[in-house]
């Protein structure tokens, strides 16, 4: 994949993005899972989006047979980041652990990036019902001043706008306010 070397803002934010970055090692970053809640599906999981509650991976890594990386290997073969790689961040200071689709940085600074999206409070409306517990993606919402980081897990750093990887969701950044280079907007 190549990325901008001149990254630009765009006019408008880019989401849905299966991979979100790619590590300064080469490992690629896609932080979603392709699991749904199913009733009828095993363990309440499948590949079908008709329920619209996506699995969230960190939630229950082990059941997603993820390393103590927080990766794993995926059923085509590829080995990819769904959270912050404990490895990657001593290997790199603390810093840069890499790019995003838009060219701009991933940066790791859990003192002073945190994320503006917290745990919803209450019920799911519809099923798979219960409380919001963080296992599907959509029990959470942004909260705007919650954390340091906007609604992308980015902010203006040193005049350049940044994106940051977090200890807690989204872990990575999900939207992407730079101009995307077209290759990631395939789903491979």
């Amino acid at each position: 994949m190549h990325f901008p070397t001149s990254p630009r803002m765009a006019q408008t934010v880019t989401g849905g993005l299966m991979t979100v970055g790619v590590s300064v090692t080469g490992v690629p970053i896609r932080p979603y899972t392709a699991g749904y809640y199913d009733p009828n599906g095993r363990r309440g999981i499948s590949q079908d989006p008709s329920s619209g509650w996506r699995q969230q991976a960190m939630h229950n890594p082990r059941s997603l047979g993820m390393d103590d990386q927080n990766a794993h290997v995926d059923r085509s073969g590829l080995y990819h980041y769904h959270g912050v790689s404990t490895d990657l961040i001593a290997s790199q200071g603390g810093q840069l652990i890499g790019y995003a689709p838009d060219g701009f940085e991933i940066k790791y600074s859990p003192s002073t990036a945190t994320s503006s999206w917290q745990l919803k409070s209450g019920m799911r409306p519809n099923p798979p019902g219960d409380a919001y517990d963080g296992t599907y993606e959509q029990d959470f919402e942004h909260i705007v001043g919650s954390g340091t980081l906007d609604e992308c897990n980015g902010r203006i750093l040193n005049g350049t706008y940044t994106y940051f990887a977090t200890d807690t969701y989204p872990y990575f950044p999900r939207c992407f306010k730079g101009e995307v280079t077209p290759e990631f907007m395939t789903r491979n």
